[in-house]
């Protein structure tokens, strides 16, 4: 279901002078033990894991297991490896890629899209080198109508990156391109551009994925509505799970907006576990997959919640924020109250509309992957959210908040990031709280409890102002301060 009008990416020339990073070594390995009996592989697992673990302690850390197979990856110091791999209960261990030390030499002058100036993409793309390279990307979308004559997008036709496309609605279709301009057929095309479009000519990123592969499939019509679309929707999915694609992009959303009204969904139906799209979105995110899914464009209208898949627990719901001061920009869809899990997870900018927010992160999660292959979608969720700015205080309406990419350099060598949260009471219906000096903006989240939003509220900050005065609003118990990524303020209301 579209409801995103056409956007055009605002872009911010600025010069950026980056440090260098330098990412340490840290090898990790797939292990594989010697099982022969598969009955009961997950007991005979934890058996040699706790063996394993009693003889090599610390120096051994177990990460993702496998369910098919008796597999686990792991992190080991590289002088133990001989050893490990003449052990008796083990079959065989099998380096991954190796998390290099990264850094680059001089500055580096470039034009960003404004959702990667905010999370700082540079970091992982220009500093790091990282452009989802051999990553497969999945896309559930309308058309990618003269995705093939976009500037931004041409390189994915000249280095065939597009490996894969099936089209629902038009059977037969072969053409990827094909589409209709008044039925809203290039959505999926401005999705592609914020995923891994990249205008060499002209020094111009609008995504970070520009190296990737891309498989799509065509599942929803830009003006009629049917809940035919989430079969195919769901059809789209499993044919991706088939073919080994772990990454999908999904900013489509349903809701109440279908053509006849008896189809339409209810705002019941978003807890995690109603809809079928829901449990199939769930069911991918089981299985290994990592869903990215638009949050909707709700927010300011009636349904005001998030739309469906978006609400499952396990897919990456993404929804949108302002650029100037990161709160949530009026249109974007808020997770109920009554779900047992923040949502959305997390957000960025977009002009208009969660579906462009989506595709940046569907970018940044590639990346990532790109780096260290061995993740779980799991972990690279929490990732993600761990880099966020609101990641010690998440709410429902902008989640854990904007990922930071420099973060992520440093959650991947296994670096606690540092908290900039302080948490504050006050038994009074005030509290003054000192503030950064230079700055300007900040956001104040009134909550009811330590998630669910009552009121947002953006404030100037005057010139040379290092005070605020926050005033308790009634069925307030919780107050979040916020000025970006800069400082942050929990205030229980005692």
């Amino acid at each position: 279901m579209l409801k995103q009008a056409f956007f055009k990416t605002i872009l911010f020339l600025i010069p950026l002078y980056l440090l260098s990073i330098v990412v340490l070594a840290q090898q990790k390995y797939w292990l594989e033990f010697d099982i022969v009996e598969m009955g009961n592989q997950n007991t005979q697992i934890e058996f040699l894991k706790e063996n394993l673990k009693n003889e090599y302690g610390n120096e051994l850390e177990f990460h993702y297991q496998s369910k098919w197979h008796p597999v686990i990856s792991i992190t080991l110091k590289k002088e133990l490896v001989d050893q490990l791999d003449n052990h008796e209960l083990i079959k065989s261990i099998q380096p991954q890629k190796e998390l290099q030390a990264l850094s680059i030499e001089s500055a580096t002058l470039i034009e960003y899209s404004y959702a990667l100036e905010q999370i700082k993409a540079h970091y992982i793309t220009d500093s790091m080198g990282l452009s989802g390279m051999n990553i497969k990307i999945g896309v559930i979308d309308g058309g990618f109508m003269d995705a093939d004559v976009e500037p931004s997008l041409k390189h994915l036709v000249e280095n065939n990156q597009i490996k894969f496309f099936q089209d629902y609605l038009l059977k037969g279709n072969k053409d990827p391109f094909y589409g209709k301009r008044m039925a809203g057929d290039d959505h999926g095309t401005q999705v592609l551009r914020m995923i891994a479009g990249s205008d060499n000519g002209t020094s111009i990123k609008y995504g970070m994925a520009e190296n990737a592969e891309l498989y799509l499939a065509r599942t929803d019509h830009g003006i009629r509505e049917r809940r035919l679309e989430e079969d195919y929707w769901v059809a789209a999915l499993e044919l991706f799970y088939d073919m080994g694609i772990r990454l999908v992009n999904s900013s489509l959303g349903y809701t109440d907006g279908f053509d006849k009204r008896k189809e339409n969904h209810n705002k019941k139906e978003v807890n995690g576990k109603s809809s079928m799209i829901t449990k199939t979105a769930q069911s991918a995110a089981e299985k290994g997959m990592l869903i990215v899914s638009a949050a909707g464009n709700d927010g300011h209208k009636k349904w005001e919640v998030l739309s469906l898949p978006s609400d499952a627990k396990d897919v990456l719901t993404v929804g949108s924020v302002r650029f100037d001061d990161w709160s949530k920009i009026y249109y974007s869809s808020i997770g109920p109250e009554k779900l047992a899990y923040v949502k959305p997870d997390v957000v960025c900018f977009a002009a208009n509309g969660t579906s462009f927010s989506a595709p940046v992160i569907t970018g940044l999660a590639a990346c990532i992957w790109e780096y260290d292959s061995t993740l779980s979608n799991l972990e690279v969720i929490d990732i993600i959210k761990r880099s966020s700015h609101l990641a010690d205080n998440p709410n429902n309406y902008i989640g854990y908040g904007v990922p930071d990419s420099k973060k992520i350099t440093s959650i991947l060598n296994h670096e606690k990031p540092e908290s900039i949260s302080q948490t504050i009471s006050s038994s009074q219906n005030f509290i003054e709280i000192e503030i950064p000096v230079k700055t300007e903006m900040v956001v104040i989240y009134h909550k009811k409890d330590s998630i669910n939003v009552i009121e947002q509220k953006s404030i100037k900050i005057e010139e040379g102002q290092t005070l605020l005065k926050i005033k308790k609003i009634d069925t307030a118990n919780y107050t979040t301060v916020v000025g970006q990524d800069k400082f942050q303020f929990e205030v229980e209301w005692k």
